[in-house]
């Protein structure tokens, strides 16, 4: 079980407890890529409105859920479907079309948009000085939300044949940050193993992307990691994406390869460019498994 839980508030009434947590998330991004956090100032009852207010999306009829196809979509790997899930995407105008019911979800969700949009800009600050860069490097090198989104997800019952909601699978952003229900089934990868996330109702999972794994010249590990379903019961969850805007060059910084005298490991890429090939691994899956599009794909043999 993975138990390392970080508390964001004492980073900032002490010298030490700053340096305590500092400590924590590098070593955390550096060995698994993922890390829990707890006083995230984020009040637990938007977390529980915002949960709940996804639940009952998903309890409508697919008719109602489907009035924007864009926002909306259910699995068809199997007849009796994997998952569904929702994304609000606060910048794009096609996603502000909410339905009706559940009253006022709109509001709930921009009230958490916003909330994920201040920690993500916390964590971003954070995850600078843990590279050993300036606290407003990454910030500044990021510093258009416009690509955010915030994904609602409903993971069906598992059956006998088949338990896996999503297979193992790496995020192409920066990092993404996480809330599950008390059902469990997030999995991390680490030598060899997939060691359960354990839920909590008033702690956040945040996940390394390829972005930062890619700038930092695999210093920090974009986390792999799977949802395992239940038998018997629905799991849902929502993860906020906090990503970098489409026309950005992405590359190993200097500070981690020729400053170092470290050969990149990445050639560099425009992240839209990378965010399409990643879209068409779930719209256009290739046959075989091995062919799916991956962060190496941009990878330098040395």
């Amino acid at each position: 079980m993975f138990t390392s839980i970080i508390h964001l508030n004492s980073s900032e009434e002490n010298e030490e407890g700053k340096k305590k947590a500092m400590e924590q998330i590098g070593e955390a991004c550096v060995n698994y890529g993922f890390f829990q956090i707890a006083n995230h100032e984020i009040p637990l009852d938007v977390l529980s409105r915002t949960m709940n207010m996804f639940k009952t999306f998903f309890a409508c009829s697919d008719e109602d859920k489907l009035f924007a196809p864009a926002a909306y979509l259910k699995s068809t790997q199997h007849s009796a479907g994997i998952y569904e899930h929702f994304v609000f995407d606060i910048a794009c105008s096609s996603f502000h079309i909410c339905p009706k019911n559940p009253p006022h979800f709109k509001q709930v969700l921009e009230e958490m948009f916003s909330h994920f949009t201040k920690l993500g800009g916390v964590l971003e600050g954070i995850i600078s000085e843990c590279l050993g860069l300036p606290h407003k490097f990454l910030p500044n090198y990021n510093n258009d939300r416009s690509q955010d989104s915030l994904m609602g997800l409903h993971y069906f019952p598992a059956t006998k044949a088949e338990n896996l909601g999503k297979p193992a699978h790496q995020h192409p952003g920066c990092f993404t940050i996480v809330y599950q229900d008390e059902v469990g089934g997030l999995q991390v990868h680490k030598d060899g193993q997939w060691i359960p996330i354990a839920p909590s109702k008033d702690k956040l999972v945040v996940n390394i992307g390829d972005v930062i794994q890619v700038l930092s010249n695999n210093k920090f590990k974009s986390a792999t990691h799977r949802v395992v379903r239940p038998r018997e019961i629905n799991r849902y969850s929502y993860a906020y994406f906090y990503n970098v805007q489409g026309d950005k060059w992405v590359e190993p910084l200097p500070q981690f390869t020729k400053e170092i005298g470290e050969s990149p490991k990445y050639r560099g890429f425009v992240f839209e460019e990378y965010a399409q090939l990643r879209h068409r691994n779930r719209t256009h899956p290739p046959a075989r498994p091995e062919d799916l599009i991956h962060i190496t794909h941009y990878s330098i043999s040395n």
